[in-house]
């Protein structure tokens, strides 16, 4: 099955879900210094989900990349990745509007962690030129654990969101900075290239 169509669909849903999260913005109904201040925490909650957003596009990106065939199993486990990655307007809007109140900060938190994890679910399925290098499937391996730790993690602070909304706003920003910041297969082939591995 090829991989074309499943990327093509997961872009198109990727520049809906950004469109969505600009079109929840409203104009402040004060001017100056004063509409800045009404509405700076909506600014702050869109620039987040934004690059949030931008974050699993490049995960999802990359980790296609080097896929070789794809199962139906891989297309409806990202069916069911980019799910959450739509629910992430709605829980931006509920952050937005009520930024200290644990709903959206859980959501953000939870959706971020869901993603994560469906997302390892999603490599895992897909056959890639990786699974054929044996440096390359340990890296691969200890990749997708950490991946799934980094979500798990998510996943608990979108529950402790509830006892302070501050640590689903961290656990969410946390998750994809340090998702975004693993090594990408790229990095690592390099690394055992240069090795001489």
């Amino acid at each position: 099955m090829s991989k074309h169509r499943l990327e093509l669909f997961s872009d198109g849903v990727f520049a809906i879900v950004l469109t969505l999260l600009v079109l929840e913005l409203k104009v402040p109904a004060a001017h100056g210094v004063a509409g800045v201040r009404e509405i700076g925490p909506a600014l702050a909650v869109h620039a987040a989900a934004f690059f949030m957003v931008g974050a699993f596009w490049y995960m999802h990106h990359g980790g296609f990349a080097r896929v070789i065939e794809v199962t139906t199993r891989t297309l409806l486990w990202n069916l069911v990745a980019l799910f959450w990655v739509t629910l992430l307007p709605f829980a931006a809007l509920n952050a937005a509007e009520r930024p200290l109140e644990p709903l959206g900060p859980s959501l953000l938190a939870g959706c971020c962690g869901l993603t994560l994890l469906t997302f390892v679910i999603v490599r895992l399925s897909a056959h890639s030129a990786i699974d054929d290098n044996p440096h390359m499937r340990a890296w691969k391996r200890s990749r997708m654990l950490m991946g799934s730790g980094i979500g798990i993690a998510a996943v608990i602070c979108g529950g402790l969101a509830w006892v302070s909304p501050w640590i689903g706003y961290a656990g969410a920003l946390v998750a994809v900075a340090l998702a975004v910041g693993l090594p990408s297969p790229a990095d690592a082939e390099k690394a055992f290239e240069a090795k001489g591995e």
